[in-house]
């Protein structure tokens, strides 16, 4: 979207400025969410975790969200795990809360609105990453 900024008035830019910093600081502010493995997770496949993910040249970075702590299942095989993330709009994360029993059960998803939207794959999150640049 283009606008010719010589066509409006005072008032109009001001109210363009307004309306942009608003915008900005809506984009700015965070959200918490609250994430936990769905039951007591075995670690087949690695630890439960929480990152999010960034890019470094044309690497995935990952920075791991710390948990709230391990509660013990059965015998101290599997254990159950929870996280409180601050997430912000456009943010991308990468968690593994599902035990999988065949393959590892990583998901990836962005931020909109404050609300998860999926991402089919590491990939896909890449991708994402990249067209934010």
């Amino acid at each position: 979207m283009k606008i010719d900024f010589t066509s409006l008035s005072d008032e109009e830019l001001i109210e363009l400025i307004e309306k942009a910093k608003a915008e900005f600081a809506k984009r700015r502010e965070g959200k918490w969410i609250h994430l936990k493995t769905e039951e007591c997770y075995t670690p087949k496949f690695g630890p439960a975790y929480v990152a999010k993910l960034y890019l470094s040249g044309d690497e995935i970075e990952r920075d791991f969200i710390p948990s709230n702590g391990k509660e013990w299942c059965k015998k101290q095989k599997s254990y159950k795990e929870s996280w409180d993330v601050e997430v912000f709009e456009n943010d991308v994360l990468e968690m593994r809360l599902k035990p999988g029993r065949k393959y590892d059960k990583r998901e990836w998803y962005y931020v909109k609105n404050g609300e998860l939207i999926p991402l089919a794959d590491l990939d896909e999150a890449k991708r994402f990453l990249k067209n934010l640049l």
